[in-house]
């Protein structure tokens, strides 16, 4: 079987409004020498449709995730049986565009990165309306100053849902959260390793169809401690 230059995952936890036009878009970007890995761990008709999926498009390839812990738990499930020499994760849930993929991938393929993330937040960004909840944005913008200080290297992103690596590098990145905390931790321990990270403007939009898995406030507060232990390599 060929090597793949390409893993993209997609984690999904009740997607199914959205993973058939996720999958579809990936394809219509990368419709050769790439594998798009589905990690799943709801309860809806996702399976079914990626399943389906998998017979027309051979580079779909369902993972069902029966353990799933949590969006962490379910990017090292699909880490673990990626085979490109280059991975991306992008979100089902569509407020991330496929389209913009290559824009990440293109500072790992120049060699000039290790890890790629994409910034909502930057001056070239495009939020479109309804993609970014003023407490959203502000929870982020709080989230990626606190990991940018611990770790003395400026991230303007660092929960965002779509990110681009080397395999290599994710070899050298002690991956541990099994929740939402995941975002931050492959940012701010890529830094630690002395890998380079870079940001890039993307554009992001409105869900869809379903519902988000974040409570700001809650799984805020969650976040702020666990870079904190990231940090001090306690996780």
């Amino acid at each position: 079987m060929q090597v793949p230059c390409l893993t993209i995952l997609v984690t999904t936890f009740n997607e199914e409004g959205n993973i058939e036009a996720c999958l579809r878009r990936i394809l219509a970007v990368f419709p050769n020498d790439c594998e798009v890995l589905v990690v799943d761990g709801g309860f809806d008709r996702t399976g079914e449709i990626v399943k389906t999926l998998e017979q027309q498009l051979p580079s779909v390839r369902y993972i069902r995730n029966d353990n799933d812990r949590g969006k962490g738990h379910a990017v090292q499930t699909g880490i673990a049986q990626a085979r490109g020499r280059l991975i991306a994760q992008i979100d089902a849930d569509l407020q991330f565009l496929p389209e913009e993929l290559p824009r990440l991938l293109a500072p790992v393929e120049a060699g000039i990165a290790d890890v790629v993330l994409g910034s909502r937040f930057l001056p070239a960004s495009v939020r479109l309306p309804g993609s970014t909840p003023a407490l959203r944005t502000f929870g982020n913008y709080v989230t990626s100053a606190f990991a940018s200080l611990l770790v003395w290297h400026r991230m303007s992103d660092v929960l965002a849902g779509m990110k681009a690596w080397t395999n290599e590098a994710s070899q050298k990145i002690p991956l541990r959260c099994l929740h939402c905390s995941y975002d931050a931790e492959i940012a701010v321990k890529a830094v630690m390793q002395g890998l380079r990270v870079v940001d890039v403007p993307i554009t992001t939009d409105a869900r869809k169809a379903g519902n988000s898995q974040i409570h700001v406030a809650r799984d805020g507060m969650v976040i702020l401690r666990d870079i904190l232990l990231f940090r001090l390599g306690i996780r």
